[in-house]
């Protein structure tokens, strides 16, 4: 028990320091666009993201209750500051833009959603991992729904359109999210294909035209490769399709 709690101990700061690394990290990765809004928004996803998933996977015990209860407190404090920002006056918060308003706190918050998604227990399958982002873009097109219908509520009283734009914005993350899956699976099918017609064309430029035993002997064990990297291939192909309609599956069930 104590050193189980000398351990969590260690834990907390290596986690806050992951967290200050990624935030300054990402807030310097954007600083190329030149725009404050975007360095902010870099900051405030990546700093979550490192925190969350350095909390998962750092974690002494129970890594997969401590991803959660992280995120679930980074979603908090951030639907505690865009409160704060809206209804208070309080400085840090309150002298932000419209945009930025909205635009940080669901930043803090995707950041952290993607950790606990893309931090699955030890041992879980290619499979599994697919599905879980195939879930993951379904989640985040919801969020980006739900931020959506609010962001037209705040533009009929306020006039601004800063909410609808992140919630399209965060549509589209999550529909690209969604889609990557099925575009690995086909990519995957792309490469194979594309890798066996040079092998048969390689095969054929290789082939001589001379009728002799030996190299006909060649040719039939030539012949005997080709087949067996058909059925490779073959069995590729259907591992692929197999991956893709779990995938279909998995949308369905949702």
């Amino acid at each position: 028990m104590a050193k189980t709690i000398l351990r969590w101990i260690v834990v907390v700061p290596l986690v806050l320091l992951a967290g200050m690394s990624g935030s300054l990290l990402g807030g310097i990765a954007l600083s190329v666009f030149g725009n404050q809004v975007a360095i902010d928004a870099g900051s405030a996803f990546w700093g979550c993201f490192a925190l969350v998933f350095a909390a998962g996977l750092i974690a002494p015990t129970k890594r997969d209750k401590t991803t959660l209860v992280f995120a679930g407190l980074i979603a908090l404090l951030a639907i505690i500051s865009l409160v704060l920002s809206v209804a208070t006056s309080l400085e840090g918060v309150a002298d932000r833009s419209p945009l930025q308003k909205i635009l940080i706190p669901v930043c803090q918050i995707l950041g952290g959603l993607y950790a606990a998604f893309l931090l699955p227990p030890p041992g879980t399958s290619l499979d599994l991992r697919w599905q879980l982002i195939n879930v993951l873009g379904m989640v985040v097109i919801c969020f980006g729904i739900v931020i959506s219908l609010g962001g037209f509520v705040v533009r009929v009283f306020a006039g601004s359109w800063a909410g609808v734009a992140t919630g399209l914005g965060v549509i589209a993350l999550g529909a690209a999210t969604w889609l990557f899956p099925f575009a690995h699976v086909l990519l995957r099918m792309m490469i194979l294909e594309a890798a066996l017609k040079n092998n048969l064309m390689s095969q054929r430029n290789n082939s001589s035209p001379k009728e002799t035993s030996s190299e006909e002997d060649r040719r039939r064990d030539a012949f005997k490769l080709e087949c067996m990297k058909e059925e490779e291939a073959k069995a590729e192909r259907a591992k692929c399709v197999e991956q893709r309609r779990r995938l279909i599956g998995t949308r369905r069930v949702l």
